[in-house]
């Protein structure tokens, strides 16, 4: 018989060539893999339906404000998705509503959301999707807490500036005219008068803001004061009027 070599002994050494040819052929795999999945993009079915305030809390283990911060998250991110960004002319807006609200009965104190509706979805370019969140900062707006009245405001400034609608944009800026709110400034008082201006009816425009003058002026701010005065001598009344006017011919609060 003849005797074995060390060589013999050994066998297939799969460390040294095993090994090699099985991450050869991973890297194959991969390698065909990809080049018939290169081309695969994921797909965005656009804002997922609402659930329940109930099936919200729920998914959370009953935690409403880990719920508030998850669902946040998801508004935030939503669309980014496959090294892609969504152009916010694709979002349906109506969805987006219900999930705001959804928001603010998980946390109706937290001004996060109002943000996020007002200053990143309100820069859509699509007019008439403003609606929905222009019917959501209304609504917000109108809370007794401190602050909440500045998504009013945007409201009207989104319903005012961007949509061009002076109908309801002075219903809006009425409301918040009309809000008991202590620390909101003199120029939300205003509002109302500056869409009448726009709307052409300067007569009402100028006994609400000289009401705001002979009520108010010792409550407010001589740079607000100078405000109402400009807009009364430059833009409601005519030159000739303005040359005999007492607002005008003086700096009530300079």
């Amino acid at each position: 018989m003849a005797t074995m070599t060390a060589h013999d002994k050994r066998g297939f050494d799969f460390t040294r060539w095993g090994l090699p040819a099985l991450l050869i052929l991973m890297l194959a795999c991969n390698i065909g893999f990809w080049t018939q999945a290169r081309h695969a993009r994921t797909t965005w079915g656009n804002v997922p339906p609402v659930p329940s305030e109930r099936g919200a809390t729920i998914a959370m283990l009953g935690d409403a404000q880990m719920g508030y911060r998850v669902y946040g998250l998801m508004l935030q991110n939503l669309g980014d998705i496959g090294g892609r960004i969504t152009n916010l002319a694709q979002y349906d807006y109506t969805a987006l509503k219900d999930w705001f609200f959804l928001e603010d009965s998980l946390d109706p104190k937290s001004n996060y959301i109002p943000a996020l509706a007002a200053y990143y979805y309100g820069a859509t370019t699509k007019q008439e999707d403003l609606t929905p969140v222009i019917d959501y900062l209304e609504v917000i707006g109108q809370r007794p807490e401190p602050q909440k009245w500045r998504w009013l405001a945007q409201a009207v400034f989104l319903s005012r500036y961007t949509q061009n609608d002076l109908v309801r944009s002075f219903d809006l800026a009425t409301k918040l005219a009309n809000l008991s709110t202590p620390d909101m400034p003199a120029w939300t008082r205003q509002m109302p008068a500056f869409i009448l201006v726009a709307r052409g009816e300067k007569e009402a425009a100028y006994d609400i803001l000289m009401g705001m003058l002979q009520n108010d002026a010792e409550k407010m701010d001589p740079a607000e004061i100078r405000l109402i005065r400009d807009w009364i001598c430059d833009k409601i009344l005519t030159p000739s009027q303005a040359a005999t006017h007492p607002v005008c011919t003086s700096i009530p609060g300079g």
